[in-house]
């Protein structure tokens, strides 16, 4: 029995031995193997940049696109203003034609003339109806609506807040 007490030992020492050289081995290895392959970081890398590249091609495409929709916006804008002014300086002249077609009552020296005050209630009943028609647009009423309720055209409502949206936008770039 003694030959198995010594035999049991060094059985035991020399699987130990195999044990530590195996895991020797396989520390050595990887670091073998990690210089032959690709690691898995160039990997994630090279398909990171793709994407980034893939994203900056389509954000520039995009960005050429609302471009060319804003220059067309643009464009259509500014020639619905030039179409406007031409509306506005023809009812102008309209409005200067019919004003001085009409007959003038002689003029008495004695009496005060009461155009100033004609022409402060004309001011006063547009802002009235300018307040209004702003006071529909809040109840939510669409501008057809609103120039029913108060007997005017679209166009005059149209007008009203176009000239409101104008000087708001001024006040705001002040």
């Amino acid at each position: 029995m003694d030959n198995m007490d010594v035999v049991y030992p060094i059985l035991i020492g020399a699987g130990m031995i195999s044990m530590l050289l195996a895991f020797v081995i396989n520390k050595k290895q990887p670091v073998d193997s990690f210089s032959s392959l690709p690691t898995q970081r160039t990997t994630d890398k090279d398909e990171l940049e793709k994407s980034v590249q893939r994203l900056q091609k389509q954000v520039k495409q995009e960005t050429n696109l609302l471009a060319a929709e804003w220059q067309e916006m643009r464009a259509d804008l500014l020639e619905d203003i030039a179409g406007l002014r031409t509306r506005l300086d023809n009812m102008e002249e309209q409005w200067q034609k019919s004003s001085s077609h009409k007959p003038e009552a002689p003029k008495d020296t004695n009496r005060i003339e009461p155009a100033p005050q004609v022409q402060e209630v004309d001011m006063l009943a547009l802002r009235e109806r300018y307040r209004r028609a702003f006071e529909l647009s809040k109840e939510g009423l669409s501008r057809d609506e609103i120039a029913k309720r108060l007997g005017a055209g679209r166009g005059e409502i149209d007008l009203i807040f176009s000239l409101a949206d104008r000087h708001e936008r001024g006040l705001a770039d002040a």
